[in-house]
Order: C-alpha cells, then structure tokens, then sequence
C-alpha cells in the first residue's frame, strides 16, 4: 500500500500538488494519466522518496522497484550487468548465477543476444528495453513505471505490457502512460 496524505509540492514558484492525498492498495495495477507537465513523474519521484514534499506525509513500501523516464544504463558495464545490478545481492555475490538470471530477463524482454553488448551499442528500442527488464529483475512489492514503453514498436509495446502486467500480479503497479490502451483493465487516475 502507497498513500499520501496532504502533499504539498512546488518547484520554485511552480505549484505541482496542493492538498494531495491519494491512496495505492496493494495489490493493484494503476495507469497515472494526464498532460505533458502535470506531475506524473513527480508523483512516482516523490513516492520513490526521490523528492521531498514541502508538506505532507507519504506511506510507502521499503522496496520499490522504479523504472525511470529515461534509461539510465551504466555505459561501462555491458546489459547483462546492468541487469544484474538489480538482483539481490546474495545472488550478485554468485556472478555466473547472477549473468544466468539477468540473461533471462533479457530474454523476456527480446533481448536474448544483447548480453553482452555495451549500452552505446543498442538502439532507443532496445535500452528501453533493458530497462524495463531491469526494472522488472528487482524482485519489489511495488513497480513504478515511467513511460516504459516509450520508443517501443506497436507489437514490442504489446509485448512489453503483456510481461510487465505478468510481473504485477500480486504487486503494486504504479505505470504512467500516455497510452489509453495501457491503461485497460487498470485503475486509471487521471492528474492536471
């Protein structure tokens, strides 16, 4: 469960929340919605504890896993690492199982021969890819997602939404969309 209670939130002169208070029961899948601008990436940063509210309270699980807007791949180690950086770290300590495991991962996501390859190497399609698939690897009560189909083809989105909705089944799914189509059979919460 994620709630926040009378969360005030301003940059500078800008007011982006005033008196927000939301409640997220786990589990359950929510698609934040609303225009360019209107504080849906805020919203996720503020819940992750990346930003702090002027005002306010934010109840939170202690684990989250957070899939960010941009992709955020280490440049210097290959994708099976980045991946790997997500999983526990008992299993981290076991480099062979850890690649294994993130090599699976990058399976899921249709990146199975990309493993090695260095994040310059990849397209748009493919970092966002192996982000989600990283992501999706830290085994969280709560996923946040930020437009992480973004750069996707049709059929790659539609892939891609089929194995994030599998991943949330008993978790807390907090995915924000431009896509309506996401959205289906979600909780929509519409912001701005």
């Amino acid at each position: 469960m994620i709630e926040l209670r009378d969360v005030h939130m301003a940059y500078g002169e800008k007011t982006v929340f005033s008196g927000l208070s939301l409640r997220f029961d786990a589990p359950g899948a929510y698609a934040l919605l609303g225009p360019s601008g209107c504080g849906k990436t805020t919203l996720l940063r503020l819940i992750a504890g990346l930003e702090t509210p002027q005002q306010g309270e934010i109840a939170r699980p202690e684990r989250l896993s957070f899939c960010f807007q941009e992709d955020r791949l280490l440049p210097w180690y290959s994708v099976a690492q980045n991946v790997a950086l997500a999983l526990p770290r008992e299993v981290q300590r076991d480099r062979p199982r850890a690649l294994r495991l993130a090599q699976e991962w990058l399976a899921r996501v249709g990146l199975q021969g990309e493993a090695q390859a260095y994040p310059d190497a990849l397209s748009g399609g493919m970092k966002r890819r192996a982000a989600l698939a990283r992501a999706l690897a830290f085994d969280a009560p709560a996923l946040l997602l930020d437009e992480p189909f973004r750069a996707l083809d049709e059929q790659t989105h539609a892939q891609m939404l089929a194995l994030v909705r599998e991943r949330a089944r008993g978790r807390l799914l907090l995915l924000v969309t431009h896509d309506a189509r996401d959205a289906e059979g979600m909780t929509a919460v519409t912001l701005g």
